[in-house]
C-alpha cells in the first residue's frame, strides 16, 4: 500500500519542480520569435505599436450627477467625465432641439369658422412668426453656448442629401455642416421678410432681403479661407449654366476653362443673390442684350476653335447626333461631319422650295436628288451604323423631300 503513495508523491513533486523551472526560465532574446523555414506565416505574432499608458479606472459616474437644468454645468460635468467635444455638442443640441420641439410641433392652423379671409391670413403670420422667433431663440442659445453656429438639422442634411454634399464636398464636415446652417437661418429670415410682404415685394422688402443676404455673405467669408470661400461661390454659381440652358457636349474644356466661364457669368447674373433678392422682369430686349454679351465673354476666354465648338453645342440636332456616336463609339469628327451635312442639306432643300422659277415636278425632283445623295454622304460617314441612325436621329433625312400627294381615284 505503500508504493502507490510513495509513486504519486514522487510525480507531484516532479510536476511542481518542472512548473517552477518553467516560470524561473529567461524569456527569449531579440528576434527569437523570427520566422523559421517552413513555419506558418499565421503562427508569427503580429508586432504592435507602443501605446501609451492609461490610468485605470473603475469609477462609474451616476447619470444624475452630471445630468444639469443648467446647460454651462451639463457642458462641464460631460467635460469632467473626459466626453469627446463632438459628442458633448451632440448631445447638448439634441437636448435643446427636444426643448423647442413641442412648442414649434404643430404646422397647423385652425381658425374659427367666422374669421375672414384677411383674418385668417393674419393668424397664419402669426403662427409663422412664433416659430421663426422660437428657431432664432435656439439657434442663439446654441451659439452662446458652443460659440458658434450649429443645428443637427444641418449636420444630417450635410450627411445625407446629395445636392448639398456636391455643394460643399471640399468642406471638413463640420465647418460644412456650420454652412449649411446658416444658409438655413438666412433662407428663414428671407422666408419670413417675403411671408410678412404677402410675397408681393417692395424697394423697402427688397432692401432687408438684400441686408439678409450680405449678411450671409459676410459671414461665410469670415468662416472660409479666401480659396475655399472662392470655390463656395464657383458652385453656387455653376447652375447659371443649367438656368441658361448652355451646353457643352463636344466642347474640351479644362477645369481651369470652365471655372473660368461660371467666374464670368456672375457678371450677368448671380444666381446666390436672386435667391434672396428675386431679379425684376426685364424686358426681352434687355435679356438678349445680356445673352450677347455673355456670349462674346465665352468667345474672348476660348478662342476661335474652342468658341465654334461651344456655339455647335447649342444646336440639339448636334447634340442628338453627338449622343448618337458617344453610343455607338464613333469618333467626334464623324459627328461633326454629319451635323454639317445636316445643315447642309437642310439649307440646300429650303432654297430648292423657296424658288419659285421651278415647277412642282422639278422641284420634287431636286429634292429627291438631293435626298438620295445626302443618305448616301451620310452612310459613308457612319459605315454599319447608319440604318441605327436612320432609324433614331437621323429622320430628317427622310423629310428633306415631302412624299407625293396621292392620286385620287
Amino acid at each position: 500500500m505503500k508504493l502507490p503513495i510513495l509513486l504519486a508523491v514522487s510525480l507531484t513533486g516532479n510536476l511542481l519542480l518542472a512548473l517552477c523551472f518553467w516560470g524561473l526560465r529567461p524569456g527569449p532574446p531579440p528576434g527569437a520569435n523570427a520566422a523559421l523555414p517552413g513555419a506558418p506565416a499565421a503562427a508569427i505574432p503580429r508586432p504592435q505599436p507602443p501605446q501609451p499608458a492609461v490610468a485605470e479606472t473603475t469609477a462609474i459616474v451616476p447619470w444624475r450627477l452630471i445630468e444639469s437644468t443648467d446647460y454651462r454645468q451639463y457642458m462641464a460635468n460631460l467635460r469632467a467625465t473626459g466626453c469627446p467635444e463632438w459628442l458633448i455638442r451632440d448631445l447638448l443640441v439634441a437636448d435643446i432641439d427636444d426643448l423647442y420641439q413641442q412648442p414649434n410641433r404643430s404646422n397647423l392652423v385652425y381658425y374659427e369658422p367666422w374669421l375672414n379671409e384677411d383674418q385668417r391670413r393674419e393668424a397664419l403670420h402669426r403662427q409663422s412668426a412664433k416659430r421663426q422667433a422660437l428657431r432664432q431663440e435656439k439657434r442663439a442659445l446654441v451659439k452662446v453656448l458652443l460659440g458658434y453656429e450649429w443645428d443637427n438639422h444641418a449636420d444630417e442634411l450635410w450627411n445625407w442629401d446629395l445636392l448639398t454634399s456636391l455643394m460643399l464636398g471640399f468642406l471638413p464636415d463640420d465647418q460644412a455642416a456650420q454652412v449649411v446652417s446658416r444658409r438655413e437661418q438666412a433662407d428663414d429670415d428671407a422666408q419670413a421678410i417675403r411671408g410678412e410682404a404677402n410675397y408681393i415685394l417692395l424697394d423697402a422688402d427688397r432692401a432687408r432681403l438684400q441686408s439678409v443676404y450680405d449678411g450671409l455673405q459676410a459671414d461665410l467669408a469670415k468662416w472660409l479661407d479666401p480659396v475655399a470661400w472662392d470655390e463656395l461661390q464657383l458652385r453656387a454659381q455653376q447652375s447659371y449654366l443649367v438656368v441658361n440652358d448652355l451646353h457643352f457636349d463636344g466642347v474640351s474644356l479644362t477645369g481651369a476653362e470652365l471655372r473660368n466661364l461660371v467666374r464670368a457669368s456672375n457678371s450677368f447674373q448671380d444666381l446666390a443673390r436672386n435667391e434672396f433678392v428675386p431679379a425684376r422682369p426685364r424686358p426681352e430686349a434687355e435679356q438678349n442684350a445680356q445673352a450677347a454679351g455673355f456670349t462674346a465673354r465665352v468667345k474672348q476666354l476660348l478662342g476661335t476653335e474652342q468658341f465654334a465648338d461651344y456655339q455647335r453645342a447649342q444646336d440639339a440636332d448636334f447634340r442628338d447626333i453627338f449622343a448618337f456616336s458617344q453610343q455607338n463609339h464613333l469618333s467626334q469628327t464623324a459627328a461633326i461631319a454629319v451635323y454639317d451635312s445636316r445643315q447642309a442639306a437642310t439649307r440646300q432643300a429650303a432654297e430648292i422650295q423657296g424658288d419659285a422659277s421651278l415647277s412642282d415636278d422639278e422641284r420634287a425632283t431636286a429634292l429627291a436628288v438631293l435626298t438620295a445623295a445626302a443618305q448616301n454622304r451620310v452612310s459613308k460617314l457612319l459605315h454599319g451604323n447608319f440604318q441605327d441612325y436612320l432609324a433614331g436621329p437621323g429622320h430628317w433625312l427622310e423629310t428633306l423631300a415631302p412624299p407625293a400627294p396621292s392620286q385620287a381615284p
